[in-house]
């Protein structure tokens, strides 16, 4: 029985202790530098003035609720955008790396096209052989279309 008249005692005592911090008065002065100072504790040396302050809205725990919902599913929205742009920058930098290794490539090939005129190359088969002039030009031209298509 004492037992519970003590948990009785301090659960009033809780709530008074915890009601009187959450509407504490606010103070405001100047003082004589006529710097404005705000304080839970009215100054000794000087006057001040006594700030009311209104209580937060009233909201219902399905408000409460709600908010923060919409505050987790917002963050997880950015989060995702962030996300997807990360991706994208990178795809973009691959395809960017992709083409100018396209380009340095074609820039070779044609470089040594245009320097070796009688030089062989492959063929769908893969074996060796050597290109008359009209092929030669031909190949040439493919390569400064592709130079065109990758380096610009």
């Amino acid at each position: 029985m004492f037992i519970h008249y003590l948990k009785y005692c301090c659960s009033i005592f809780v709530i008074l202790t915890f009601q009187g911090t959450a509407y504490a008065q606010a103070y405001k002065w100047v003082d004589e530098n006529g710097q404005t100072h705000f304080s839970q504790q009215a100054p000794v040396d000087a006057e001040s003035e006594v700030i009311k302050t209104q209580p937060g809205p009233k909201t219902t725990p399905e408000q409460s609720q709600q908010a923060v919902d919409e505050l987790i599913q917002q963050q997880q929205n950015d989060i995702k955008t962030r996300e997807e742009a990360k991706l994208e920058r990178e795809q973009e930098q691959k395809k960017a790396e992709s083409k100018s290794k396209k380009c340095d490539a074609a820039k070779n090939n044609l470089q040594k096209y245009q320097d070796n005129p009688n030089g062989r190359t492959r063929n769908a088969d893969g074996e060796y052989i050597r290109l008359d002039e009209i092929d030669r030009q031909n190949k040439i031209k493919q390569l400064r279309q592709d130079i065109q298509k990758h380096c610009s």
